[in-house]
């Protein structure tokens, strides 16, 4: 009798670590699938545009939009600059880095970056 319940103490213990170490590295593997493995980030310096500012693209369906807290005027532009900074910092923090950069005129007198980012690896 002596004999079964110590291994049934010894089958409860594993079986327990098991489990306990499966959720926490579970619940690693979740946070990790919610990252998508590429963001964009659409940089629209329109001054007559309304949704002038960073749109930021994470994939599956999240988007964010960080609007510019000024009328575009050249003394703001450092504090426009500024928001792409933090912005791309943010994202560095959270595991991803800068692959490419494209440009362009916007059809309003402005201009149009797109920031591709992808998880380092």
């Amino acid at each position: 009798m002596n004999k079964y319940m110590k291994y049934s103490i010894i089958a409860l213990s594993a079986a327990s670590l098991f489990m306990g170490v499966s959720a926490f590295t579970g619940a690693k593997d979740a946070k990790e699938a919610d990252k998508s493995e590429y963001v964009l980030i659409d940089v629209y310096e329109l001054p007559a545009y309304e949704d002038k500012g960073l749109h930021v693209h994470y994939g599956n369906g999240k988007t964010e939009f960080i609007p510019y807290a000024n009328d575009m005027k050249d003394h703001h532009m450092d504090d426009n600059g500024d928001l792409l900074i933090k912005t791309l910092n943010k994202l560095d923090s959270e595991g991803y880095e800068v692959i490419s950069t494209a440009a362009g005129l916007g059809d309003k007198s402005g201009m149009i970056t797109k920031v591709f980012l992808r998880l380092k690896k």
